[in-house]
C-alpha cells in the first residue's frame, strides 16, 4: 500500500464496550460519499454493530472480511475480533503493510495506549523508530501545541533534556508530517509570569535548553511567559507553542478553538491521529471524527513526499580514503591561482626552449 495513487488504508479500533463508537461509525458512513477518498477497515464487535444499527435504525453496509488484505477499496470494511485482542491484530496487520494509518476512536485510556505505543515499521522508509512514546501534539488550523509533562505534580520532570527531546520531535514532526520547511516553535514558561529570580526554572532550565537547541540549528524562542501569550496572539507568530504541562496545552486549546481539532501522535511511526470535540457525554462527534480522518490522509501524503527522496537517494560523486580503505578517490583538478599559473607557464616555456636547442643540434 505504498503507492500514492491508492487510497489509503486507514484502521478504526472500536471499543467493545463503548456503544457510542458504533454508533458514532455508523452516522459517518451513513453517506457513502466518504469512501472515495480512503479505505476504512473497522475492527469491533459484529454482535455489536447489529445491535447498534437496529437500536438506531441506521442500516449498515459493510462488508465482513477475515483481514485488511481483503478489503475492498470501496466499501466499509470490517474485521469481526471475536475475543481476539485488537491491539494485536492491527499491530500484525501494519507490520504485513496492510494498513497505513489508524484513527482512534475515543476509548478506554489501556487500549489507546497500547495502539500509540505499537511498534510499526515506517510505510516508506520500513524501518522502526527507536522512540516509541507518542507526544500527543494538538491542532488546528491557527494553533499546534503540544506539552513536556502530563500533570502539574509531575514538574520534576522538567528537565533540559526531556525539554530538548520533546522541541526536537515536534521540530520533526513540524517538518515531516505537517509540510512546515522552516518551523519556528515557541516555548514557555512554567509559572506565569517569568520573574528575574536565577534560581526560577525558567532561568535554570529552560533558558539553557533553549540556548542548545538554537546552538544545534533548532529554531526554538523563548522562554515566554505563559500568562499573555495566547491573549495576545504571539502564538500565531509561530508554527507551534510547546508549553510544560498539559493543561496549559489544553487551556488555549479548549477556550479559543472550542475544542475544534485533532491529537496527532508525535514522535512514532505509525500514524495516529485522533478527533478532540466531544459532546456533553464526553464522547466524539461526527464532525470531529471526520476531521481527524481527513487529518490522516493530509499527513500520511506528507509523510510520503517526505521520506520519499530517502528512499533511493543519490550516490557521493567521490569516495573518501578514510571511509573505503583501498578504494581510491576521483581526482579532481584545481584550477591554479594567478601566481602557480605564470609560474607553470615559465617552465612550459624554458623546458620547450631547451627542447627545441636540443633538436636543431641533432638535425645539425
Amino acid at each position: 500500500m505504498n503507492e500514492l495513487n491508492k487510497k489509503i488504508r486507514i484502521a478504526i479500533v472500536l471499543d467493545e464496550n463503548s456503544t457510542h463508537a458504533y454508533d458514532l461509525i455508523l452516522e459517518t458512513f451513513l453517506e457513502p460519499e466518504i469512501l472515495e477518498i480512503f479505505t476504512p477497515v473497522v475492527y469491533g464487535s459484529l454482535h455489536m454493530l447489529k445491535q447498534e444499527s437496529s437500536r438506531m435504525q441506521i442500516r449498515y453496509n459493510a462488508l465482513i472480511v477475515g483481514n485488511a488484505s481483503q478489503a475492498d477499496p470501496d466499501a466499509l470494511n470490517f474485521v469481526d475480533l471475536n475475543g481476539r485482542n485488537a491491539v494485536e491484530v492491527v499491530k500484525r496487520e501494519f507490520e504485513a503493510d496492510l494498513l497505513d494509518a489508524f484513527v482512534v476512536v475515543p476509548m478506554s485510556k489501556e487500549i489507546t495506549n497500547q495502539l500509540r505505543n505499537a511498534v510499526i515499521p515506517n510505510p516508506v522508509l520500513k524501518r522502526q523508530e527507536n522512540d516509541i512514546k507518542a507526544i500527543p501534539l494538538m491542532c488546528t488550523n491557527q494553533l499546534r501545541v503540544a506539552y513536556v509533562v502530563a500533570g502539574n505534580n509531575e514538574t520534576s520532570g522538567i528537565t533540559a533534556d526531556n525539554i530538548e527531546n520533546k522541541a526536537r520531535i515536534l521540530h520533526r514532526t513540524l517538518r515531516r508530517d505537517l509540510r512546515q520547511d522552516n518551523p519556528r516553535v515557541a516555548i514557555l514558561s512554567l509559572n506565569p509570569e517569568i520573574k528575574p529570580d536565577e534560581n526560577s526554572i525558567e532561568l535554570q532550565v529552560i533558558a539553557p535548553a533553549v540556548s542548545k537547541l538554537v546552538n544545534t540549528g533548532i529554531p526554538v524562542f523563548g522562554p515566554y511567559s505563559y500568562a499573555d501569550f495566547f491573549e495576545t496572539g504571539k502564538h500565531l507568530s509561530f508554527d507551534a507553542v510547546l508549553t510544560m504541562t498539559r493543561e496549559q496545552a489544553q487551556a488555549p486549546f479548549l477556550s479559543m478553538y472550542e475544542g475544534n481539532g485533532v491529537v496527532l501522535a508525535a514522535g512514532i511511526s505509525p500514524l495516529v491521529v485522533s478527533p478532540v470535540k466531544l459532546d456533553g457525554d464526553n464522547n466524539a462527534t461526527v464532525d470531529s471524527f471526520r476531521e481527524a480522518i481527513y487529518a490522516c490522509i493530509d499527513v500520511y501524503r506528507s509523510r510520503y513526499f517526505f521520506d520519499l527522496p530517502y528512499v533511493d537517494p543519490l550516490p557521493k560523486l567521490y569516495h573518501e580514503r578514510r571511509e573505503d580503505g583501498e578504494k581510491v578517490r576521483f581526482a579532481v583538478k584545481k584550477h591554479p591561482v594567478d601566481g602557480e599559473q605564470k609560474d607553470e607557464d615559465a617552465s612550459l616555456s624554458v623546458n620547450g626552449e631547451v627542447a627545441n636547442s636540443e633538436a636543431s643540434g641533432n638535425n645539425e
